[in-house]
């Protein structure tokens, strides 16, 4: 069955009362269908180390926020935060400037600009954009980004599919081996600021989320970066995207292995 998306089309709280006790929402819903060519779909990931808390507005527009309940904009998206947690946020095709500010409620540098790019998102297809590189607090800035179109492979239920995004700065080139360092390679040669092509994840073994250890090894070696590697759990029938991040031979921005999946 095909999941829907929904976003709201008039604000929240276009309420009419009714009699006294009884509310009636009034706010509109357009019900989207996946890759509805009206819409591109974006998630954004700040993986800056030591970048400040921001939101992100696109053509001058707030696209993300993080709000207490009491409504103040208070959290914002520093590193390794993820907008949206699930899905995708919507924008229509064609250029747009995306920029990022820090949070108003900071103690610091309170909305300032602290990131641009210009993207070009296409009719109908699902993006990741990746902030990059690390945060200078002499500069206040955000150096780069990465723009990822996040295709989908063909699923199986009984498999699990994967890509490997690099964003761990100052790494050689890594491959991916599975169970030892000197186990099966799954994906070679990944270089920063790139990502593998789609790969199944071989021999995958019983049950529906199996636990897989990994190791991330200097290409055409067996030496990982972590030498008990990571345990990654999956479940059957999705595909997941793999990023490193840190900073290499920093102990405040280690190297890590997450996964997401976002897909619909």
């Amino acid at each position: 069955m095909k999941k829907i998306l929904y976003f709201i089309a008039v604000g929240i709280g276009l309420f009419a009362a009714c009699k006294k006790g009884d509310l009636v929402e009034s706010t509109v819903y357009e019900k989207i269908n996946p890759a509805d060519p009206k819409y591109s779909y974006i998630k954004i990931l700040n993986l800056t180390p030591a970048s400040p808390a921001l939101t992100f507005y696109m053509d001058g527009s707030k696209f993300s926020s993080a709000l207490s309940t009491l409504g103040t904009e208070n959290a914002g998206y520093a590193y390794n935060g993820l907008f949206p947690d699930l899905g995708y946020a919507t924008t229509r095709p064609g250029s747009h400037t995306l920029t990022a500010k820090i949070i108003p409620t900071a103690t610091a540098d309170a909305n300032l600009q602290v990131f641009s790019t210009t993207i070009n998102p296409q009719a109908g297809k699902y993006y990741t954009i990746f902030t990059t590189g690390q945060y200078s607090a002499t500069e206040k800035k955000i150096p780069s980004s990465v723009m990822l179109e996040d295709t989908r492979p063909a699923l199986d239920t009984s498999k699990v599919f994967l890509r490997v995004v690099n964003l761990y700065n100052g790494s050689p080139n890594l491959d991916l081996t599975r169970d030892l360092a000197t186990g099966t390679k799954i994906v070679t040669n990944i270089a920063y600021g790139t990502a593998s092509n789609w790969v199944e994840i071989p021999n995958i073994g019983p049950g529906i989320t199996p636990v897989v250890k990994t190791f991330f090894n200097v290409t055409g070696t067996t030496t990982p970066l972590i030498a008990a590697g990571f345990s990654l759990t999956f479940t059957k029938g999705r595909a997941y995207t793999v990023y490193l991040r840190g900073v290499a031979g920093s102990t405040t921005y280690p190297f890590s292995a997450t996964i997401y999946t976002a897909f619909y």
